[in-house]
């Protein structure tokens, strides 16, 4: 996944390849790489960030190292430890070790699904890749859309859990590994994302105290770099405080990234500038327009295996080029939001309780507020309340509504979402609605964020860690009662805390922006996106899964102003140009 060295190794019926950007061990990473007897074989896409002390403890039981890699690191702690090495590991990671004695494959991926991992089984073969693409090289591999995730993918625009958006091609699941032996795979959980009740329950300074130490320690172990390193700093609190409490531990002017508009409503880069100035950065600023951005979407489909469940994914892509010509890692503040309740959203459930229980006028007040404002938020939430409380929490995360999918896709398609029941199921275990959310973020949405996240940078041949999403972090977030993580309806009450430390006020408590993308007046215009759907509309009369009269019909409206269709176009667009590039021959 990277343009710096490539390898291959094959021994009977068994192949590796491995393309690699060479962050540690310069000159002896290569990959395949061997055990000192090539009994053992390792492709790893990935960093462990404590390979030094796990090198050091290997070191004290006997064994010789011949690289500076922490590849090899992996090979030695699966000799001593089987698969239960995946325990020791602190990392991003999707690896393979072929175990040659055994004859056994085993696949690992790390524990929120920083890294990705695919696999497909045909009839005489099992293949894994870190992309679909290099799967779909494969003979007898086609590339065909899976009916069965249709739904959920113009729900929640993006396809959660085991299967993906092509038919026959499956992800490993965070926290899980699989292991390949006489032609059958058995997959194992060894790490979960759950409320962990500790012993002591923390006060709000106490865990304010041990978030600061888990996040700065997170941090310093990710800087661990043999290449040059900088942080995408988007004027959000979360990559802010990032990229302040790297800056204070490198101790010389670190280059920093984000991304603006030249629309004023969306530009925030005065925040990002703000930081850069406080702690010195190097700044790099980049600007994109609709031309741009249209421009780009297309490949970048490709580039993301599956359609662009963000729009904002093409301005990572781009920071990500530009950031290339600086440095080769950089970090991120992904994840925040997911385990302290950042999202506006998150407190849907709890609004909709109340409003159920205070009044029979909600729904026709909530209903009458959204037809004079047109507001697609209102709306949502008109539909909401007419729904059961579990059900809400379920679609939380949901980008569209199931009235406005069900009005889009053909009768055939089936309505379900049985790995996502699966995740509400356990989730709904959980003390509290906003706990229940967390979790349910985590495991899902949170996945599609970093899938898109190694994606747009990976494909610019750039590394981005994210310290918000250290397993220790993250287990410590989920042991925090509600009270503590958040006060009242305002998200990362705690995060703000520790940011107070080192940003100034107006960055800690400004108002939460996503990251947002002026969609919906670009799809107004006559060039630029609204060109781009005018021409892949016109370019599909017919779909099996999508009306795309109706599609039309949206688009039309939203260009004459009388509606926000921006959400539905954006999922509808890219399911489209994703079925062209991969599926027309």
């Amino acid at each position: 996944r990277g343009p710096d060295d490539a390898g291959v190794y094959v021994s009977g019926n068994l192949g590796l390849g491995h393309r690699r950007l060479s962050i540690v061990g310069l000159s002896t990473g290569h990959q395949p790489m061997s055990n000192d007897v090539h009994t053992v074989w390792i492709v790893f896409n990935g960093e462990i960030y404590n390979y030094l002390h796990l090198k050091n403890e290997l070191r004290q039981k006997g064994y010789r190292f011949r690289t500076e890699s922490d590849t090899e690191v992996i090979i030695y702690l699966y000799e001593e430890y089987g698969e239960a090495c995946v325990h020791r590991l602190n990392g991003m990671f999707a690896f393979a070790v072929w175990d040659e004695n055994k004859r056994r494959l085993l696949l690992v991926r790390d524990r929120l699904g920083i890294k990705p991992f695919y696999y497909v089984e045909t009839r005489d073969a099992f293949v894994f890749a870190s992309e679909i693409k290099a799967l779909l090289a494969f003979p007898g591999v086609q590339a065909a859309c899976n009916r069965e995730t249709v739904y959920e993918y113009f729900l929640f625009r993006a396809v959660a859990g085991e299967q993906t958006l092509f038919n026959g091609i499956h992800s490993i699941l965070p926290g899980h590994y699989g292991i390949v032996e006489n032609g059958d795979l058995r997959i194992h959980t060894y790490w979960e994302c759950r409320r962990r009740q500790e012993a002591e329950l923390f006060d709000v300074d106490q865990a304010e105290e041990r978030l600061h130490e888990l996040l700065s320690d997170a941090v310093r172990i990710r800087l661990m770099s043999e290449v040059p390193l900088g942080t995408f700093c988007s004027g959000g609190v979360d990559s802010s405080l990032v990229t302040a409490i790297a800056a204070e531990a490198i101790g010389h002017p670190v280059n920093t990234f984000s991304v603006g508009f030249h629309e004023a409503a969306f530009d925030e880069g005065h925040y990002a500038r703000t930081v850069a100035q406080k702690y010195g950065t190097i700044h790099h600023e980049l600007k994109l327009d609709s031309g741009d951005f249209s421009r780009l979407l297309p490949e970048l489909v490709y580039l993301n295996d599956e359609p662009l469940n963000f729009a904002n994914s093409v301005h990572i892509y781009a920071i990500s080029k530009l950031a290339k010509d600086f440095v080769t890692v950089v970090l991120t503040g992904e994840g925040a939001d997911e385990l302290f309740f950042g999202y506006p959203r998150h407190q849907i459930p709890r609004f909709v309780s109340w409003l159920q229980r205070v009044s029979f006028l909600s729904q026709p007040m909530v209903r009458l507020l959204a037809l004079l404002t047109k507001d697609h938020r209102l709306a949502a939430l008109h539909y909401y309340l007419r729904d059961d409380l579990g059900h809400v929490v379920k679609l939380n995360n949901a980008v569209n509504r199931p009235d406005e999918v069900g009005a889009l896709l053909a009768g055939s398609v089936r309505r379900s979402l049985p790995y996502r029941e699966r995740v509400h199921e356990k989730c709904s275990e959980a003390e509290t609605l906003l706990s229940a959310v967390s979790l349910q973020d985590q495991h899902t949405y949170l996945v599609s964020i970093l899938n898109r996240q190694d994606k747009m940078s990976m494909g610019a041949s750039v590394e981005a860690r994210v310290p918000f999403l250290d397993y220790r972090l993250v287990e410590f977030a989920n042991s925090l009662p509600d009270r503590v993580r958040a006060r009242g309806i305002s998200g990362k009450t705690l995060v703000k805390k520790v940011a107070e430390r080192y940003l100034p006020r107006e960055v800690v408590h400004r108002r939460k922006s996503g990251f947002g993308v002026p969609l919906a007046q670009w799809f107004r215009e006559n060039n630029g996106l609204g060109q781009l759907t005018r021409d892949v509309l016109d370019d599909h009369r017919k779909d099996e899964f999508l009306d795309i009269a109706h599609v039309a019909r949206l688009f039309n409206q939203h260009q004459k102003g009388e509606a926000d269709h921006a959400e539905i176009l954006w999922t509808a667009l890219n399911f489209l140009l994703w079925k062209k590039r991969f599926m027309t021959h």
